[in-house]
């Protein structure tokens, strides 16, 4: 959402600020199902599609797949073409710093 509108009193910073937290807050609904956290999880750490997801996460491909269109939707994550596969990665690098804030925060372990 682009803001051109300058008001008197910095009205266009609070309506940036408005923007970005509305934006954030997507995200984070987005993120508030625990197999989407359980694929960002996983993609972190390189692109996967999703029949090597639906195997990790013991889930329907098409649960996964209507997952993975939230989060795409979302902008957190991005699909690229393999062939006749579909593959996902993280839309940004920080999301994975993000991951490791939010288990430290939680006192979350990472199963290794």
């Amino acid at each position: 959402m682009a803001v051109t509108e300058t008001t008197a009193g910095g009205g266009k910073e609070k309506r940036d600020d408005l923007a970005c937290c509305e934006q954030m807050a997507r995200v984070f609904r987005a993120l508030g199902n625990p197999t989407r956290i359980g694929i960002l999880r996983r993609i972190v750490d390189g692109q996967m599609c999703v029949s090597e997801l639906r195997d990790e996460l013991d889930c329907s491909q098409p649960n996964i797949s209507q997952h993975l269109g939230v989060l795409r939707d979302r902008g957190v994550v991005v699909s690229e073409r393999d062939g006749a596969r579909v593959c996902y990665r993280p839309a940004n690098s920080g999301l994975a710093a993000l991951l490791e804030l939010a288990e430290m925060v939680f006192e979350v372990e990472h199963p290794d």
